[in-house]
């Protein structure tokens, strides 16, 4: 599980990072930005859709936004609350007024100014169809199992409730939340996946503000229908040119779920296709590569290292905390003694001290001595 657990959540910021150089893009400036195509982590170009200048393998909005979920499930114990994710998000606008425009996307910057204003988180995301919802509702999947749907959708219903308290994204969130769910407990069948994708749907039918939009299900069943009919490189211009890959909810889960499929749960494979699709490429990257990392950790210590290093950050404490939290999930009867390593790991991690192989032998030493008290 732990394996697992990682690869989710390196892979949404593998996907992230792949898809961040062409963001946006149409197809014609992709093809002057990028005639050879995106196969590796590349760095901002001047034809970037806001003008960022990022490094290559950074990180945008989408893994961002997951890690404050991973946070917020962490610090609550093992689930997760509104209240205290909507204070995370509000305490990091705060210090990072500078940056919050790069990093939230429309629907959650104008529901955040609206409850700044004294709205009720009730109303303020009443009209979020955008995809900010599902891109960083993976991470519900560890404490939320899949086989009991009615649980998994209040869950993510209240991940929406400020920010994208719509129909159309609480359901597309809510796939992504039981597809990650899905893998994260082992299963890889991709048949199952659209099926359960179904399911999820049903499930949300009359949940949040009914706004006109395609029928999901109608789509990703014309979807499905499509690619058992034409080839890798016609799926990928049909999804472009017709189904269409923007931030609208409609758009991106039909496009995941056509990727997941084509890269076989492969991630390196699935963050190149993303990447290369154009419109919201870094968004359809996260989502889909931390599904494919969680069911396939293939994962390299060099693009850990790499991506870490780039983005000073590190999601050893999360996939940890997060591990915790899935077991405490796991606990087959009350008898069973359950305790929070998590702040003595953090502890630990500031009180470390260098050590030393002893030569010859298969045993290590500190380099200076414990303060006898």
């Amino acid at each position: 599980m732990k394996n697992r657990i990682f690869g989710l959540l390196f892979g949404c910021a593998y996907g992230d990072a792949m898809g961040m150089p062409s963001e946006m893009m149409s197809r014609k400036t992709m093809c002057k930005a990028f005639p050879e195509g995106v196969h590796k982590f590349l760095p901002s170009t001047p034809y970037d859709f806001i003008g960022r200048k990022f490094e290559a393998g950074a990180v945008t909005d989408d893994t961002i936004n997951t890690l404050f979920v991973c946070d917020c499930i962490i610090q609550n114990g093992g689930k997760f609350d509104v209240q205290k994710y909507i204070h995370l998000l509000q305490n990091w606008i705060k210090m990072n007024r500078d940056k919050s425009p790069y990093i939230f996307g429309p629907s959650t910057l104008k529901a955040l100014t609206s409850i700044e204003k004294g709205n009720s988180i009730n109303t303020s995301g009443l009209f979020g169809t955008t995809n900010g919802a599902a891109m960083k509702v993976s991470p519900l999947g560890i404490i939320c199992d899949y086989h009991y749907l009615d649980n998994l959708v209040n869950t993510v219903e209240q991940l929406c409730l400020p920010t994208h308290n719509t129909n159309i994204a609480i359901t597309g969130a809510s796939i992504v939340a039981a597809l990650s769910s899905y893998v994260l407990r082992g299963n890889k069948d991709i048949n199952e996946m659209w099926n359960l994708a179904y399911s999820v749907i049903n499930k949300c039918n009359g949940r949040g503000n009914d706004l006109p939009s395609a029928s999901l299900a109608a789509r990703l069943e014309s979807v499905r229908m499509m690619m058992n009919e034409k080839n890798e490189k016609e799926i990928l211009y049909e999804l472009e040119s017709f189904y269409g890959t923007g931030m609208e909810t409609i758009e991106t889960i039909p496009t995941v779920m056509a990727l997941l499929q084509l890269s076989k749960l492969m991630p390196h494979k699935c963050a190149e296709l993303s990447a290369n699709i154009s419109g919201d490429t870094d968004t359809i990257g996260s989502i889909a590569t931390s599904i494919c990392g969680a069911a396939n950790n293939v994962f390299t210590e060099e693009e850990i290292r790499f991506l870490e290093n780039v983005n000073n950050i590190e999601v050893t404490h999360l996939h940890w905390g997060l591990e915790l939290v899935f077991d405490e999930e796991q606990k087959e009867s009350d008898n069973e003694i359950w305790i929070d390593v998590y702040p003595l790991t953090c502890f630990l991690a500031k009180h470390t001290q260098e050590v030393q192989k002893v030569e010859g032998t298969r045993e290590w030493i500190r380099t200076t001595k414990i303060r006898e008290f």
